[in-house]
């Protein structure tokens, strides 16, 4: 079977664009996995709290409610120790054996 000039000509030039191509997506996806890496580092740095951490609010503990209405974590701004409650469908985060708000600099 025997191809034309053309088509050879037009083969070879198909093959060096693949090529580049190929080149070109690898460099964007070591590009994208070390970006990744550093969102990944970042999070877990930032948001990820161990399941010890979380506790049952230490008033529904004692009066013997497993409500999922309430339990106690550290806040990821200012690691203090606050009290998640929730409240008509809402999720606000107080200050520990208090109905006042926890406040901090990302107003959490």
């Amino acid at each position: 079977m025997s191809y034309s000039d053309d088509s050879l000509k037009k083969a070879a030039e198909t093959k060096e664009w693949l090529e580049r191509k190929i080149n070109e997506l690898e460099i964007e996806l070591n590009s994208l996995q070390d970006t990744l890496a550093v969102v990944n580092s970042v999070l877990k740095s930032s948001s990820f709290q161990p399941a010890h951490t979380i506790t049952k609010s230490n008033s529904m503990v004692n009066q013997g409610s497993l409500s999922s209405n309430s339990y106690r974590k550290s806040c990821n701004v200012c690691q203090v120790e606050i009290e998640m409650r929730k409240i008509d469908d809402r999720w606000g985060a107080y200050i520990l054996d208090s109905d006042e708000r926890h406040k901090c600099d990302n107003d959490e």
